[in-house]
């Protein structure tokens, strides 16, 4: 365990502990769930395409994003749990293209773009049709998604540890409903 954590900063170990927060609580938490992702996708957003030259700076961009993304949770879910569906189905698609594309020696090309914008309109629209269940499904992948980006795990097992991950956080999330008020009155 000592070698995974090895390097750790503690902007890392916050994203692992916020990562966890997700995993196991981000139904109930959907605040902090698109807080959370919002602060990730201004980290990617602002490694990829702006040259801050400064992690301070990054990561105030990030905390801002973050903070714009509680915001919108708090006041507007629907529209908050779209976008933030929006941002997750589009960010895994362009990661799945990438992850394609290396492998099967296809050329970066306006496919992985076309790609992308329809995994956000699809985690959108899954995020504005089953509310409830897209919360549990993405607050859990996207914290698998962190932890695996976090954690330096081998090759072989990544994509393992991936889907034990994600079935834990679904399980974990889901586990403790409670019975709708009838069937709690007819137990």
């Amino acid at each position: 365990m000592e070698s995974l954590l090895a390097g750790f900063t503690t902007t890392n170990y916050l994203a692992l502990g916020l990562a966890v927060a997700l995993l196991f609580a981000g139904r109930r938490l959907y605040w902090l769930a698109l807080g959370g992702i919002g602060f990730f996708m201004g980290l990617w957003l602002a490694d990829r395409f702006i040259d801050l030259r400064s992690t301070g700076l990054e990561l105030g961009l990030a905390f801002l994003i973050g903070i714009l993304g509680a915001y919108l949770a708090a006041s507007a879910q629907r529209v908050a749990i779209s976008l933030g569906g929006s941002l997750v189905g589009g960010a895994l698609a362009y990661w799945t293209a990438f992850s394609l594309a290396g492998p099967m020696n296809w050329q970066p090309g306006l496919w992985i773009q076309a790609l992308t914008l329809c995994g956000a309109i699809l985690g959108a629209l899954m995020a504005a049709v089953l509310f409830e269940a897209s919360l549990v499904a993405l607050t859990s992948l996207i914290g698998a998604m962190m932890i695996m980006r976090l954690l330096s795990v081998g090759s072989p097992h990544n994509t393992w540890l991936f889907l034990i991950l994600l079935a834990i956080g679904m399980v974990a999330q889901t586990g403790g409903q409670q019975l709708p008020r009838n069937q709690r009155a007819a137990t």
